[in-house]
C-alpha cells in the first residue's frame, strides 16, 4: 500500500524499495550489536535458551531477533531490612526482645551467571532466600547470647553473622561483600534497667573515689607523723651529740689545764735545779780559799748575783 501509493505520488518503485531495505538493514545492524560494560558480565540468550559461556566487557555480535545479551552488573548491591514489629524481634538467652537494623552488600557471582540466567530472572527474586536466611541466623545468634553481651561486642555479632551468612548462602549465584547492624533497640524495661544500672554504677564509683580520698588524708597524717617523730629524733639526737660535744670539750679542756699545770711544775723543778746549779757554781767561782756565802740568787737572763746570806 505504502509502494502504491508512492508510485501513485510520482516517487520511482526502485527508490521506494531501496529505502525501505535500507531501513531494515540499519534496524538489523543496530540489533547486531551489544556492549557489555566495564563493570559488566554478559550471558547470551538464543531462542530463549541460555548460553553457559560468560562474556567479559566489550562489544559483542548478536543474530538480531534471535539473539541477545543479559547483561549483570557487579558491582555490590545494597539490600536493607531489618525485624521491625514485636512480633518479629529476635529474642535474646535472656528473654529480652530487640529490633535488629541490617544493611547487606552482595553482588553476582560472575561464575555463577549461568545459574543466574535460567533461574533468578531478577535481583528481587534473590532477594527472598537471602532475608529468610539472614533473619534467621540473626535470630539464631541472639537467642545465644544475653543482651549485655550483644551491646558490648555488636562487632563480634556482626562478624559470626557474617560467617554464617556465606556459608548458608553459597548455594546461590552470589558473594557476599559486606553486612552491618546499622541499630539495635530494646524494650523501655531494659532502658530502665540500663538507668538503673548506670546510677548504681555511679554511686558505686562515687564510694570508690571517697574511699581513695580518705584513704589518702589517712595515709598523708601518717607519713605527717613519721615524719614529725623523725623530726624529734633527730633532734633528740641532735641535743645527745650537743651534750657529748660539750662534755668532750670540757673534758679536753681539764686535760689541758691539768697538762698545763704539770708542765709548769716541771718548769719550776728544773728552773729549781738550775738556780741550785748556778748558786752552787756561783759559790765555786767566789770562793776566796777561806769562805763562800752561804747561798745567792742568779736572776735569770743577766748574771747578777744576789747574795741570800751575808757574812
Amino acid at each position: 500500500m505504502f509502494v502504491e501509493d508512492s508510485v501513485e505520488k510520482g516517487l520511482p518503485k526502485k527508490w521506494i524499495i531501496a529505502g525501505v531495505v535500507s531501513v531494515i538493514l540499519i534496524i538489523i545492524a543496530i540489533n547486531a550489536f551489544s556492549v557489555v560494560g566495564p563493570t559488566e558480565r554478559g550471558v547470551k540468550v538464543t531462542l530463549g535458551v541460555a548460553s553457559e559461556e560468560v562474556l567479559s566487557p566489550g562489544l559483542k555480535v548478536v543474530i538480531p531477533f534471535a539473539q541477545k545479551i543479559r547483561k549483570y552488573d557487579l558491582t555490590p548491591i545494597q539490600y536493607k531490612s531489618s525485624f521491625n514489629s514485636v512480633s518479629d524481634a529476635a529474642v535474646t538467652s535472656d528473654k529480652q526482645s530487640i529490633l535488629v537494623n541490617f544493611e547487606l552488600f552482595w553482588k553476582y557471582d560472575d561464575e555463577k551467571l549461568y545459574t543466574v540466567a535460567t533461574r533468578y530472572s531478577t535481583k528481587e527474586s534473590l532477594y527472598q532466600p537471602i532475608s529468610t536466611s539472614l533473619k534467621g541466623i540473626i535470630k539464631d545468634i541472639v537467642g545465644k547470647l544475653s543482651i549485655n553481651e550483644i551491646i558490648a561486642d555488636q562487632g563480634g555479632l556482626t562478624r559470626q553473622v557474617k560467617e554464617i551468612l556465606v556459608a548458608d548462602t553459597a548455594y546461590l549465584p552470589i558473594i557476599i561483600d559486606k553486612f552491618t547492624i546499622t541499630n539495635i533497640d530494646w524494650s523501655e524495661e531494659y532502658d530502665k534497667q540500663i538507668e538503673q544500672t548506670a546510677l548504681l554504677a555511679q554511686q558505686v564509683e562515687q564510694a570508690k573515689q571517697q574511699a581513695l580520698i580518705v584513704e589518702a588524708e589517712a595515709q598523708k597524717q601518717v607519713k605527717e607523723a613519721e615524719a614529725k617523730l623523725q623530726a624529734e629524733k633527730l633532734n633528740a639526737e641532735a641535743e645527745i651529740a650537743k651534750a657529748e660535744g660539750e662534755a668532750s670539750a670540757k673534758k679536753i679542756r681539764a686535760d689541758a689545764d691539768a697538762y698545763e699545770a704539770q708542765k709548769i711544775a716541771q718548769n719550776q723543778a728544773a728552773y729549781s735545779k738550775q738556780w741550785q746549779y748556778e748558786i752552787d757554781l756561783e759559790k765555786a767561782k767566789r770562793w776566796n780559799g777561806k769562805e763562800v756565802p752561804d747561798a745567792a740568787y742568779i736572776v735569770p737572763g743577766t748574771g747578777a748575783v744576789i747574795p741570800l746570806k751575808t757574812e
